[in-house]
């Protein structure tokens, strides 16, 4: 079952002295009630205020939750409320959309937002604005489409400087889908600490094109495969680097791979631990002079390899039905993770749809963010898949 998106709404309560008017009071609960809650809803989101938050603990904790993780924020700015405009730039530090600006038609604009949109509603005809309404249903719809940044400082800053805040998913959370063409076949999308999943038979690499394994205490992918498949004593040294060196013998002396080769090694420690069968080291990462790593360009490509790898590997003596991959290209390498999204997750369809007959019956799609959710989600809508309710 979809998560019902959740909308909080920034405004005055009761009635306040309005600056259009000239100190005539505005009823700001008939404006939420009559005019924002009522259009918020008809989009299908649950809409809530400050004040109608009823569980116990302290408000400005719970207030500040609800800016970080609320899907949509509506912020009226008709008094030019000090409150109001602290939430404001909360908002827009934590998140980089969606959150629509309202205020009384004729309410003067300050310096610092003048450059943004604003949807004007008509006090006088609050039941009656459906060119408002209309309008602040369009705002919400297209930014949660979209995801386009609303929000001055991620518009402004270097991506970098503000990244980090973006919610994490519980662990354990499976969205399951079929592919048309291929009913044996099903892509989730899974969340979770890599070091707790189990049972999948094939734990795909993100891997530069030199094939050099991250340290192990680097903060990666690599590093985590790299030592949970080494061999160590009993205070957890490492005695053994089982797969990074079965890699490099791998490799037969050569210094790099052509992008989107995939290399498959045993999975050492990890075939006791985790039921891992065998870890494909997918050269999704390029390395250039003095700009880092970046992701390839036919990143795409590292999927199809891969499931066709696992397709031609199985015999009677490994038989590999389950395979896992990240999101290659989408972390310390910087790629932007909606195109990321589209190339992996649209090269898993199209090679499923092309091989109905795939022996690999569960293609995993491991995500931490809820942001990378929604745009695997959108991607995999897009291509026709179907999501379906699957007991793992």
């Amino acid at each position: 079952m979809a998560r019902v998106k959740t909308c909080f709404v920034i405004m005055p309560f009761g009635k306040k002295p309005d600056s259009v008017s000239g100190g005539a009071s505005i009823d700001f609960d008939a404006v939420y009630e009559r005019f924002i809650k009522k259009t918020i809803e008809d989009v299908g989101l649950k809409c809530l205020r400050c004040d109608e938050i009823d569980k116990p603990g302290l408000i400005h904790t719970d207030m500040l939750n609800h800016i970080f993780d609320d899907d949509v924020a509506v912020v009226d700015i008709t008094t030019l409320n000090a409150n109001v405009f602290y939430e404001l730039g909360v908002r827009h530090a934590l998140n980089k959309s969606v959150t629509v600006l309202i205020r009384r038609k004729g309410t003067s604009l300050p310096f610092n937002i003048a450059g943004l949109r604003v949807i004007d509603y008509d006090y006088e005809h609050l039941d009656t604005d459906e060119d408002s309404r209309q309008l602040l249903r369009s705002f919400v719809q297209a930014g949660l489409k979209n995801s386009n940044p609303d929000s001055p400082v991620h518009t402004s800053l270097d991506r970098l400087r503000v990244a980090g805040n973006e919610k994490r998913l519980p662990d354990g959370s499976t969205f399951n889908y079929k592919v048309p063409g291929a009913p044996n076949v099903t892509i989730t999308l899974m969340s979770g600490d890599l070091r707790r999943i189990k049972g999948i038979d094939v734990w795909v690499n993100s891997e530069n094109t030199n094939m050099q394994m991250a340290r192990f205490y680097e903060r990666s992918v690599s590093s985590i495969i790299r030592y949970l498949g080494a061999k160590k004593d009993r205070l957890g040294i490492v005695t053994e680097d089982s797969i990074a060196n079965e890699l490099a013998e791998a490799m037969g002396g050569h210094q790099t791979v052509p992008p989107s080769t995939v290399i498959a090694t045993g999975s050492g420690e990890l075939a006791r631990t985790h039921g891992v069968k065998s870890i494909f080291h997918a050269a999704a990462v390029t390395g250039e002079i003095g700009h880092g790593y970046g992701p390839v360009e036919n990143i795409g490509d590292c999927v199809s390899n891969a499931l066709e790898l696992a397709s031609t590997t199985n015999t009677n003596d490994i038989q590999l039905r389950s395979i896992l991959f990240q999101m290659m290209g989408g972390g310390t390498a910087g790629g932007d993770v909606e195109t990321i999204a589209q190339k992996l997750l649209g090269s898993a369809v199209d090679y499923l749809r092309s091989n109905p007959n795939c022996p690999v019956t569960r293609v995993y799609f491991h995500v931490t963010r809820e942001e990378t959710l929604e745009l695997c989600q959108r991607v995999l809508n897009e291509a026709g898949t179907t999501p379906v309710k699957y007991d793992t």
